[in-house]
């Protein structure tokens, strides 16, 4: 499926959501405070598997072993290295770049479902590692107590840390799908065959997206140990990549917002149908599916058919 992009969208969209959710964190109080933290913090994670999804096309079922090695880049090196918070802010995003490196190298030597089957591979092996290397990682037990969870900052203070950090990362992406490294990206994924015949190394193209992604989730994990103050194996596992997979589905495939509604969508639904209903996951399920039979494009492409409807023309057009 080909699509099309109005590039000005996407970057008034994260002002918007900038101004919203500091607005909501200002008046929410510390209850939510906490709530717009994690919201954050997926929503940096579902974009940087949206990069992927949407413009590479390359599906990953072992993204969330990048996030995972975020979170422990930032524990280990505060942990067992004595390192300090500020440059082991930093050794999180770049541990799971270099396993992206790694992993990626391989992965892009294959295509499609085998393409998918490797990343699910590599991450398992990474959850592996995690789970039972009980002298480094702490095994199933995890790794707590090696910060104190938002640096002791106030609930506030630090969603609004987290909220910069963020909407700069957001930008950064933004920057890159609409640049010519980002053009090559989306040729590549659109079709590998005409974009080598126009000069593109298909694998060199998907490995530096394949990087790219690592990195952003790296730093929604270290993002998310500070903001737990804790490290564990279900970090890396398959149940965190599969909430990204579900956050850009929900979202909308083919769209920049798709990460950000869907995670925006997915943590509230997560967080709030617990309350009143026992089976949460099945009304997870069933809204899903319904989004998927109504509207294909997900959220993002609900609304954009909505706004048209409305008299305005915005987003992604579907050829």
């Amino acid at each position: 499926m080909k699509f099309e992009i109005n590039t000005k969208v996407s970057k008034p969209l994260v002002g918007s959501l900038f101004v919203c959710a500091a607005t909501a964190i200002a008046v929410g109080g510390s209850g939510g405070a906490l709530l717009f933290t994690e919201i954050l913090i997926m929503v940096l994670f579902a974009s940087s598997l949206n990069l992927l999804m949407s413009f590479g096309h390359m599906v990953s079922f072992g993204h969330a072993a990048y996030f995972g090695l975020g979170v422990y880049g930032f524990a280990l090196a505060i942990d067992r290295f004595g390192v300090p918070v500020e440059i082991a802010l930093l050794i999180g995003p770049l541990l799971a770049t270099c396993f992206g490196l790694i992993f990626g190298a391989l992965c892009v030597r294959l295509t499609e479902i085998y393409f998918a089957m490797l990343t699910l591979a590599c991450g398992q092996i990474t959850y592996t590692v995690l789970f039972q290397w009980y002298d480094f990682t702490g095994g199933d037990t995890g790794l707590t107590g090696f910060i104190k969870p938002q640096f002791g900052l106030s609930e506030q203070g630090f969603a609004f840390l987290v909220l910069v950090i963020v909407t700069i990362c957001l930008l950064v992406l933004w920057r890159i799908i609409y640049s010519p490294l980002g053009l090559a990206i989306r040729s590549v994924g659109q079709d590998r065959h005409r974009a080598s015949a126009a000069g593109l190394n298909p694998r060199n193209v998907q490995l530096v997206a394949f990087v790219i992604s690592t990195f952003f989730a790296g730093i929604a994990g270290t993002l998310f140990s500070v903001f737990q103050g804790n490290a564990f194996p279900e970090y890396a596992g398959l149940t965190f990549t599969l909430d990204a997979l579900i956050m850009v589905v929900l979202g909308g495939l083919g769209s920049f917002s798709g990460g950000i509604w869907g995670a925006v969508i997915y943590t509230l639904l997560k967080t709030y149908i617990p309350i009143w209903i026992s089976e949460w996951e099945l009304i997870i399920g069933l809204v899903l599916l319904f989004i998927v039979l109504v509207t294909p494009h997900g959220c993002a492409g609900g609304i954009k058919r909505f706004i048209t409807l409305c008299g305005f023309k915005v987003g992604a057009k579907n050829v």
